[in-house]
């Protein structure tokens, strides 16, 4: 009777994420293409920009402009911790499906003096790069020995100097309870090479406020940036970075390189919820992408995890190890 029950709930969520993908997609295709616009209609046969023809500029323009490598390092504290990070991406548009990309995201890194950390991200999308995109997304995080996913819908929307990214979805795994999360970014670019935003996440702490940066000095592929975070359950987080852009997106500005090649990276990101976690007196139940089962140690806030009478062994403050 659990296999049974546990086939039928991921059938079932199986079938929620794609039949809400299916509906994102719709959407997109919707603003991506005006009402008069024949189908499939395609560019002229020099690959130009045809201003002549009905079909919209943005419909003549892939998800992805090609194979796009990012490489970087980036330090701070998460948690109250620090943690350093080696962070890499590729970006390519799907074979036959220009208008679809896929992106694959991996971190390495040391969080504290004696635990590992890494992450990885994983998008598959719809784009327009003069409107947005809509999307799947998924990521792992691991903060030794602590490690749990998320899998939810991504979608942006761009207007003339604005975005609005967002991310929203489930977290699971066996060191969480499965909850509702998100990330949400309005972002600003004062010049083609200089962004600015606020964000909202919701983690497994709490309500979490995000203000972040990037900055191009040049058209050359490499960029700075940074971003602070203050939220519930006394969290914060202060992290920079420095990342080098090649591939087809070598040569652009840094708002061509975010709407043309690839998408926002959620690392560290998504490391946030693992660094406040203790073993239980209590077990509690956890899905972990297969199956429900019972563990003992649980990533949470500190209201959570004193209800499940734990002691913390990973947070900002090593002097106060049990939750009062």
């Amino acid at each position: 009777m659990l296999q049974k029950h546990q086939s039928y709930k991921m059938k079932t969520v199986i079938a929620s994420v794609l039949s809400a993908l299916s509906l994102n997609i719709a959407l997109g295709a919707n603003f991506a293409f005006s009402a008069d616009a024949p189908l499939l209609d395609v560019p002229s046969q020099n690959n130009s920009i045809n201003m002549v023809d009905p079909t919209p500029v943005a419909f003549q323009q892939p998800a992805v402009d090609g194979l796009n490598f990012k490489a970087g390092v980036i330090s701070g504290v998460i948690g109250g911790n620090h943690n350093h990070m080696f962070v890499g991406s590729v970006a390519l548009p799907m074979p036959l499906m220009p208008s679809f990309g896929i992106q694959l995201d991996l971190g390495i890194g040391k969080y504290r003096k004696e635990f590992i950390s890494a992450a990885s991200g994983l998008h598959i999308f719809y784009r327009d790069p003069n409107k947005g995109l809509v999307g799947i997304y998924g990521d792992w995080g691991y903060v030794e020995n602590e490690h749990g996913g998320r899998v939810g819908l991504e979608i942006s929307t761009y207007q003339d100097r604005w975005s609005l990214e967002a991310m929203a979805g489930v977290q699971f795994g066996q060191h969480f309870l499965t909850e509702f999360v998100d990330e949400v970014d309005l972002a600003y670019y004062f010049t083609d090479n200089l962004k600015g935003s606020i964000g909202h996440r919701l983690i497994s702490r709490g309500h979490v406020a995000n203000i972040a940066f990037e900055y191009a000095p040049s058209n050359n592929g490499w960029s700075v940036y940074g971003e602070a975070e203050i939220g519930e359950d006394d969290y914060d987080a202060v992290w920079g970075g420095i990342r080098y852009s090649f591939g087809s997106s070598a040569g652009k500005s840094l708002i061509e390189r975010d709407r043309q090649s690839d998408p926002i990276i959620r690392i560290p990101r998504n490391l946030a919820s693992l660094t406040q976690c203790g073993d239980t007196q209590n077990g509690h139940e956890s899905w972990n992408g297969y199956e429900t089962s019972t563990t003992t140690n649980l990533c949470s806030d500190r209201d959570t995890l004193r209800s499940y009478g734990a002691e913390i062994s990973k947070n900002g403050d090593d002097s106060e190890n049990t939750v009062k």
